[in-house]
């Protein structure tokens, strides 16, 4: 076991802090070799990527389709960051399973959701479900 550590240490190099250029009046310079605020570009970075009023939030691994898209704007359906997040583990819990279309039931929302294309079809409240039958799916996820 020391003989790894000894191995693992004379492959690892020491990191040196970010210094001030000459030229810049004492600005750091990051790896990129450009000047300026952190702040500063984190909040053009963030300014960029923030949806616009009645816009989807764009999920890593689940679309919507123009069809969900409306159902959840005329069903004032909103969705967060972590609503996404629990939408895409119900979706990869039924790919686990080997579903091809599954109802997704969050909370007070009900999902139908191509497993395989990973695209929302359909997205409905559980008002609006009263009554309704859901056909074509093989398997449903609670999450």
């Amino acid at each position: 076991m020391e003989l790894e550590a000894v191995k693992l240490q004379a492959r690892l190099r020491p990191l040196k802090p970010a210094q001030p250029t000459p030229k810049s009046g004492g600005g750091l310079v990051g790896r990129t070799g450009t000047k300026g605020s952190f702040s500063k570009t984190l909040a053009t970075e963030l300014a960029q990527k923030k949806p616009a009023v009645n816009q989807v939030p764009v999920s890593q691994g689940v679309e919507f389709s123009a069809h969900a898209q409306a159902r959840l704007q005329e069903r004032n359906i909103t969705l967060t960051r972590h609503n996404l997040d629990r939408l895409d583990r119900g979706v990869q819990l039924a790919e686990k399973k080997g579903s091809v279309n599954t109802l997704v039931l969050m909370d007070d929302t009900a999902f139908i959701v191509s497993v395989k294309n990973r695209k929302v079809i359909t997205a409905i409240t559980r008002d609006a479900a009263v009554d309704n039958v859901f056909t074509q799916i093989d398997s449903a996820t609670i999450v």
